[in-house]
């Protein structure tokens, strides 16, 4: 048993060896020999009077091999079989030769080739922004060419610029151009694409030829290759060539500072400018978005070079941006290039403070010796480069109002992708009460403005009155239903809520009480959409009806409008009235538009606060801080002595003791912080933590004294300061990178290599000058080589490379990327050079007549028809004529079949004979009715004794049909018996 069991694996394991050899065999075959099998043509005369060649290809012509077994099993059969009617015998192994070979055929995937008639020819036409005035010459290039294409010919058109684009498909000469076309994004030549979108409309059962109307300017993709690549596809490519625009033009060649150099130096800034004419233009070069020159240049036709020097009072990341503005010039996006420098030299602070903000941190930051800039929260910076010239940045008790959204972000970015340090004081206006809740600040300090102990808080009731007139569709209301929502997160589950907008009328979103889901109330408040008009009056006052009444320790109302009032009311009455029971109002204008006398009057009159909004990203800070406001539990005013915990490089300061502090703004510390002063209520009063590459600092009580007590004049105060500084400022070692940037339209490959040929991974981040992060490719190439990849638009970007070994950062490398204008934009001639190569890989021309775009093209191609259907279905039907001839022999098969015919036609008498019977029958008895109803009753019977005598008759009939169909009977048996002897004998 056992050895007969490996008998069977044995035969097994043969059999798969076998199948092994034929896939083999098969694979060298078509390797010598190719996938399909291409027979001669033969030729037909067709109705036409003209003889047309038709072939046949078999794709898979290997298993015509099958018709070996196929011989050898008919063979057998002719030897072995007990037919001996020879003829019948013959026939049958034909009939059976003829299946096979049916199927066989069909498994080969047989298909008749038919030539192809007519030519079709592609257009791709140049929609790039140096060919814009040659569009309509193009168009009617193409009219001219399909005039005189053959009925036979078809054509198609494709747009290439930046992207290409179908814009006709495949159409004969009587459907019209679609010249009436509006394309975007046309600052870039892509002709590569543009030929392979061509390509693609033309199929290998077509002689195809694409034709190219460009100027030959590509900025991005490689139209050489994909000639390559079509002339193997046996596509042809001619060009026709038109000339680039050239209205008058002024434009920057290049502009170039120096990479590095030193505070203190002088920058030679180098401008090249390009132009098509003599002219006077006004050269302008700013640094950091800060004017630096400011002068009229004279201007000659051709190339001029100008230099300038600026001086570097400060140290870090320089960005600098050249304009040049003429009279004359008819393009502008090439009138802005841009250059960046890195100065090295003593860090710098930005300090940004009130003017009623005292001396007492400037001073202590000045007697540590460290360089100092003040500026207003009005005069921040609003580019990544304009924060990246300081080491660190310190918000001394400045409101989130006066920042805006995107300055918020930039701040962020450059603490936590550059390293920069960042530090915030406490007051009034800070934290939790400046309406930082939420925001980019938030996320980078070591504390948070939500505070635990909620508990505490006095009873609130609040209802936001929000303007949704038309005027404030879009964004600011967007942004004002988000920022509604987010202020929602401050109230507890207890409070109580309120929410109103209006238009022309007043909308209850919100009914006034008790907040018991916060979610369900965000997203009701986000389904507000815009209105119509505006009537403020109204809706305030059903707001005060709704919190008066109630016992509560704050109510506070917040009205947010852009516009003005349709009427007016007692608003002196209601704000009086409103008083009295404890209701206060604040008020927000946003826009210009609002009516800013009326909302500030109101504010003053309600004791609350009023907010001009000219940036509608200021809005959600606004809500915030007036939320955090109405409790006023955020400020803890009880005097106290702070704790300092031990361990850290800040206590020695505080070993000596610590003066009295009067108050500060609670908050949370986040769980990676690092706590150095502790409040009595084990709230932090100083705290830090590492923010991505950067450090933050928060200090909860204000530095003006009011709040911080003595400490201001504590004789440790400046070295504590410059100890929160210069912790704050970047901890990294630099590392020298070497960065050769490429660029292939709005691609551009940074390679960077290094002196140190390590294997440590690095980490790329790259940002814009608003600081949002670009998706960028990262990739080492070689210990020391590493590459970035990125898509961008022209401007400046910011590189930061951190060196990581392990979980640490062992060093860091920034830099700027300048991205210029694309050279769609340059001034430039036609690019015969490329054009030329083009038709030459192609094996085209370059056409002088556009009617040449449908000559004759030698090349020899095919209309394939798959008959392999067709075979399977004729094997299926000579398969049942086989049967059939087995079965009853070959004169009765025929017998049969002649049988089926006439029994067909016989049928279809008997039915015509059928129906007429009845049609006689039924007009038989219309007759008789119609002769009752006349009386001739009398007269049938008389005629009764005739259809008695024609009784014997009519049996007669039926007796005679009863015999022929009983001989009929009789001839049938006797045939089932002569086919049942056949079929023994076989």
């Amino acid at each position: 048993m056992k050895r007969k069991k490996i008998f069977q694996q044995a035969k097994v394991l043969r059999l798969i060896l076998i199948m092994i050899r034929l896939v083999e065999l098969k694979q060298k075959i078509q390797m010598r020999f190719g996938n399909s099998l291409l027979l001669p043509p033969y030729y037909f005369y067709c109705w036409n009077g003209r003889y047309t060649a038709v072939g046949l290809q078999v794709e898979q012509p290997l298993f015509l091999l099958l018709l070996i077994p196929a011989f050898i099993v008919l063979y057998i059969y002719w030897k072995n079989t007990n037919v001996t009617n020879l003829i019948e015998k013959n026939i049958i192994v034909s009939i059976r030769f003829f299946i096979f070979l049916s199927i066989i055929l069909a498994l080969s995937i047989p298909n008749i080739l038919h030539p192809v008639k007519g030519i079709t020819t592609v257009f791709v036409i140049d929609h790039s922004e140096s060919v814009k005035n040659q569009e309509g010459a193009m168009f009617a290039a193409i009219e001219e060419a399909i005039d005189d294409m053959n009925p036979e010919d078809s054509y198609a058109i494709v747009s290439a610029a930046e992207n290409a684009q179908i814009i006709q498909s495949l159409s004969n000469r009587e459907q019209g151009i679609n010249s009436n076309l509006n394309l975007e994004n046309k600052s870039y030549t892509d002709l590569e694409e543009g030929l392979q979108l061509a390509s693609s409309l033309l199929s290998d059962d077509k002689k195809g030829r694409i034709v190219l109307l460009s100027d030959g300017n590509e900025n991005t993709g490689d139209a050489s290759q994909q000639a390559k690549l079509l002339r193997d596809q046996q596509i042809t490519i001619d060009v026709l060539p038109f000339y680039p625009s050239s209205p008058k033009d002024v434009a920057i060649k290049s502009f170039q500072s120096p990479q590095s150099l030193y505070q203190g130096e002088n920058a030679n800034l180098s401008v090249s400018l390009a132009s098509t004419m003599d002219t006077v233009g006004r050269l302008r070069i700013t640094k950091n978005n800060e004017m630096v020159i400011d002068e009229e240049v004279q201007i000659k036709e051709g190339e001029n070079s100008y230099t300038f020097t600026d001086f570097i009072e400060s140290s870090g990341i320089h960005n600098y941006k050249a304009e040049i503005i003429s009279g004359d010039d008819g393009v502008s996006q090439n009138n802005q290039s841009f250059a960046v420098s890195d100065a090295k030299g003593s860090p710098e602070i930005l300090l940004v403070e009130d003017e009623a903000e005292t001396e007492n941190i400037y001073s202590a930051l000045n007697a540590s010796e460290l360089k100092v800039s003040r500026t207003k929260p009005e005069l921040l910076p609003t580019s990544l480069a304009g924060f990246l010239e300081y080491e660190s940045i310190v918000f001394n008790n400045i409101s989130a109002t006066d920042v805006t959204q995107e300055q918020m972000e930039i701040i962020e970015s450059a603490v936590k992708d550059f390293g920069k340090g960042f530090v915030m004081t406490g007051g009034n206006k800070s934290y939790g009460l400046g309406g930082y809740f939420k925001t980019p600040i938030e996320r980078l300090l070591p504390v948070e403005m939500e505070i635990k102990g909620k508990k505490e808080l006095p009873s609130l009731g609040m209802i936001i009155v929000l303007d949704r007139s038309g005027s404030m569709s879009g964004y600011k209301l967007d942004l004002a239903k988000e920022a509604a929502a987010r202020s929602i997160e401050l109230l507890r589950e207890k409070d109580t809520l309120g929410f109103i907008a209006f238009d022309d009328q007043p909308w209850i979103i919100i009914e006034t009480g008790t907040l018991d889901n916060k979610e369900e109330a965000a997203e009701q408040i986000r389904s507000i959409t815009e209105g119509g008009g505006t009537e403020i009056f109204t809706p305030l006052q059903q707001a005060y009806n709704e919190l008066e009444p109630l016992k509560l320790q704050r109510k506070h109302i917040i009205l947010l409008t852009d516009g003005q009032s349709a009427s007016n009311g007692d608003y002196t009455e209601l704000i009086s009235t409103g008083l009295d029971n404890n209701v206060t109002l604040s008020t927000v204008a946003i826009g210009s538009d609002a009516d800013h006398f009326l909302l500030e009057q109101l504010a003053a009159d309600g004791t609350g606060r009023f907010y001009e909004v000219q940036d509608a990203s200021t809005i959600p800070s606004i809500l915030s801080r007036e939320t955090v406001l109405t409790t006023r539990t955020y400020i803890e005013d009880n005097p106290f002595y702070p704790m300092y915990t031990q361990g850290n490089n800040w206590s020695s300061l505080f070993e000596n003791g610590v003066p009295q502090m009067n108050a500060y703004v609670a908050t949370d510390p986040k769980s990676r912080a690092e706590t150095i002063l502790l409040s009595e209520k084990k709230d932090p009063v100083l705290s830090r933590w590492k923010y991505g590459l950067g450090n933050s600092v928060a200090w909860t009580s204000d530095v003006s004294g009011e709040w911080a007590g003595e400490w201001p004049a504590w004789s440790n105060w400046p070295s504590l300061w410059n100890e929160i500084v210069t912790w704050s400022f970047p901890t990294y070692q630099s590392d020298l990178y070497d960065v050769a940037q490429t660029i292939d339209g709005k691609s551009v490959k940074l390679d960077v290599t290094s002196s140190n040929q390590d294997m440590l991974p690095i980490e790329a981040t790259l940002v814009n000058e608003k600081g949002e992060q670009i998706e960028a490719d990262y990739r080492m190439i070689s210990p020391g080589e590493h590459e970035v990849s990125f898509t961008a638009e022209p401007g400046i970007y910011y590189l930061q490379l951190s060196k990581i070994d392990g979980e640490n950062i062992t060093g860091t490398f920034q830099t700027g990327v300048v991205v210029p204008y694309s050279k769609e934009f340059t001034i430039q001639d036609q690019n015969d050079t490329l054009l030329n190569n083009i038709t030459e890989i192609g094996n085209g021309k370059v056409l002088t007549d556009p009617g040449e775009s449908f000559r004759p093209i030698d090349i020899k191609k095919s209309e394939k028809q798959p008959i392999s259907m067709q075979l399977l279905l004729l094997a299926f039907l000579v398969f049942f004529i086989e049967i059939a001839i087995r079965r009853f022999g070959l004169t009765s098969a025929i017998e049969r079949i002649r049988f089926l015919t006439s029994w067909k036609t016989d049928n279809q008498s008997n039915k015509k004979k059928e129906i007429s019977q009845k049609y006689n029958k039924l007009k038989k008895a219309s007759s008789q009715a119609t002769d009752l109803s006349r009386g001739k009753i009398i007269e049938e019977q008389r005629d009764s004794p005739k259809k008695i005598s024609r009784q014997p008759k009519i049996k007669a009939e039926q007796k005679k049909d009863e015999e022929q169909q009983h001989n009929d009977s009789s001839e049938r048996l006797k045939r089932l018996l002569d086919a049942k002897n056949r079929r023994d004998r076989q």
